[in-house]
């Protein structure tokens, strides 16, 4: 499965025209500018930019592998120069974070995740329905959550609503259920509990004030702690270079504040 993948993702790339290439340059010069403001070494070297059909993910969907972008064809020719900026500082984060260890890890800890000390598994249920996000494939990141004045360690799973494709839903995030699975320890590892039926026993509004309380309300872009942080990283940067942090709350300004004092020190 994963070799057809490949062969067909390789059908899905699409040739870039001379003015689709000056464009994303001037808009890069203008995100590794934005990322120097910071600190010389936050931007990452190497980064290529594919340009994709919207056939995998439908449209307006980026996504990283390795050091490579994934602009999806449509956003041409750019409408918005100030929103396609803040989607690239964003894909920017999944880069540094994939490989930047220590960086990834002190990123998380600011919203309450780390690393577990066993493998996370999913159960054999959740294994036929679970959906990858491209820039968060990891599990084994898990945050400790209380429910009903009970703690419990969860990891964020996204499963897919129908088995299979959908022809109705066009869109890739059309058939994405997202919500929090508690795990349960068997020895050497632990595995990600659901009902029967493949849902969560700790759905994600009877911990909201928990999961909240430490990921803070920044972002409603909470499938995974990568994407937690791409966007807090994104909006750390913009704020600091217009020194106008008037958008976040208190709890918010906090951890913009861990970002950019961290961003520093790189």
């Amino acid at each position: 499965m994963r070799s057809d993948y490949k062969k067909y993702l390789r059908t899905q790339v699409s040739n870039w025209t001379t003015d689709e290439k000056q464009a994303m340059y001037e808009l890069f010069v203008e995100v590794k500018k934005l990322c120097d403001t910071l600190g010389p070494r936050i931007f990452p070297g190497a980064i290529k930019l594919v340009k994709l059909k919207t056939n995998i993910y439908g449209n307006d969907v980026y996504f990283t592998r390795g050091k490579n972008i994934f602009i999806p064809e449509n956003i041409f020719p750019i409408q918005d120069r100030d929103a396609t900026i803040r989607t690239l500082l964003h894909e920017v984060f999944h880069i540094l974070s994939r490989y930047n260890e220590n960086f990834r890890k002190d990123m998380y800890s600011y919203i309450g995740f780390r690393k577990n000390d066993k493998p996370v598994i999913l159960n054999d249920l959740l294994k036929n329905f679970v959906l990858t996000n491209p820039d968060g494939v990891s599990f084994q990141y898990v945050i400790d959550l209380v429910r009903n004045g009970d703690g419990f360690s969860a990891v964020p799973v996204m499963t897919s609503k129908t088995y299979g494709y959908d022809a109705s839903l066009p869109s890739y995030y059309d058939h994405i259920n997202f919500d929090l699975f508690s795990i349960r320890d068997f020895g050497d590892h632990y595995k990600v509990v659901s009902t029967a039926q493949g849902q969560s026993i700790t759905p994600l509004p009877s911990v909201s004030e928990s999961f909240y309380e430490k990921v803070k309300d920044n972002t409603q872009y909470i499938i995974h702690p990568d994407e937690i942080m791409a966007d807090n990283f994104m909006m750390a940067i913009l704020a600091y270079n217009r020194n106008d942090y008037s958008v976040f709350s208190p709890g918010g300004k906090e951890l913009i504040d861990k970002v950019i004092a961290r961003l520093q020190k790189m």
